[in-house]
C-alpha cells in the first residue's frame, strides 16, 4: 500500500460574509456558554478549545498534497482561470446565476454519536445549485491532480466541535488527554438539533487555504492563499453575466 501523501491545502467554500458573521459569531457564544461552562460539580460538557471559532468556518470541498510553490501556482491558476459563471449558470436557475441562500442548523456526529471526536452543521438550501455546483468543482480538481481522491461520498459540512485541539484541556476532572478525545454526543445532538446557527445568507468564495488554523489580529481563520468570489453581476450594456475575480495573496 503506497503512503499517504503529505496534505498541504484545501479546497473550500469560507463560510464567513458581512451577513453570516454576527450571526455565525452569537451562536458560538450561546453555544459555548451552554456546554463548556462547569456545573455544580465543576464538570463541563466540552472543553472551550473544542469548539471551533467563528473565522474558521467553512465547508472542504477536498484536499490538496500541494509540496512545491510551482504545484501551489498551478492549483491556484486553475481556480482562477476556472469557468465559475458558467458554472454557476448550468447549477442555477436564478438570473443573474448565484448561489442559493443557504441556513446552517442543527448538530450532527461525524463518527458514532456515542464515541465521536467532531460535530458539525450542515447546510440546508432553499434551492438546489449548492450541492451540484460544489460535485462539480471538486470533481474537476480531482481530474487535474490537484485534490487528493477520496472513496467515500462528499459531505458538505462545517465542524462546530473538534476535540482534537482540546487533547491537554480539562473539564474539571475530566482530562482531554491524547488518544481519549472521544465523547458521547447524544445528548448534545438532541438538545441542539433544531438549533440554528446562521440563516439565509449567500456563499461568496472559493477558496485554496494552508493547513492549519492561524492566530492573526481578527482571531484564529485559514492562511488563504486565493479565493474567487461568487459574486455574479449584469453588464447592462454588454447585456451578459461577469464573475467577479477577487486574487488574495498573502
Amino acid at each position: 500500500m503506497p503512503p499517504k501523501p503529505q496534505l498541504t491545502h484545501f479546497l473550500c467554500l469560507p463560510l464567513i460574509t458581512a451577513t453570516s458573521r454576527p450571526q455565525f459569531q452569537a451562536a458560538l457564544q450561546r453555544f459555548t456558554s451552554e456546554v463548556a461552562a462547569p456545573n455544580e460539580a465543576g464538570e463541563a460538557q466540552l472543553p472551550p478549545k473544542a469548539i471551533r471559532p467563528v473565522g474558521a468556518l467553512h465547508l472542504t470541498l477536498g484536499v490538496m498534497s500541494l509540496l512545491t510553490p510551482e504545484r501551489l501556482d498551478a492549483a491556484c491558476t486553475m481556480l482562477r482561470e476556472f469557468e465559475i459563471t458558467d458554472l454557476l449558470r448550468t447549477c442555477s436557475d436564478s438570473f443573474p446565476a448565484t448561489l442559493s441562500t443557504v441556513t446552517f442548523s442543527g448538530l450532527h456526529a461525524m463518527q458514532s454519536p456515542t464515541r465521536t471526536s467532531s460535530l458539525y452543521t450542515a447546510p440546508t438550501v432553499s434551492a438546489t445549485p449548492l450541492l451540484p455546483f460544489c460535485a462539480t468543482l471538486r470533481q474537476a480538481f480531482i481530474d487535474a491532480g490537484f485534490l487528493v481522491p477520496e472513496d467515500r461520498q462528499m459531505k458538505l459540512h462545517a465542524t462546530i466541535v473538534n476535540t482534537i485541539y482540546a487533547r491537554e484541556a480539562k473539564s474539571g476532572k475530566k482530562r482531554w488527554g491524547k488518544g481519549r478525545g472521544k465523547l458521547d454526543a447524544r445528548e448534545l445532538i438532541e438538545k441542539y438539533k433544531d438549533f440554528e446557527w446562521a440563516k439565509d445568507f449567500r456563499i461568496e468564495k472559493v477558496a485554496i487555504c494552508e493547513m492549519g488554523a492561524k492566530n492573526i489580529v481578527e482571531g484564529m481563520r485559514w492562511w488563504i492563499k486565493f479565493t474567487l468570489r461568487l459574486l455574479v453581476f449584469r453588464c447592462p450594456l454588454l447585456r451578459r453575466q461577469r464573475a467577479l475575480h477577487d486574487i488574495c495573496r498573502f
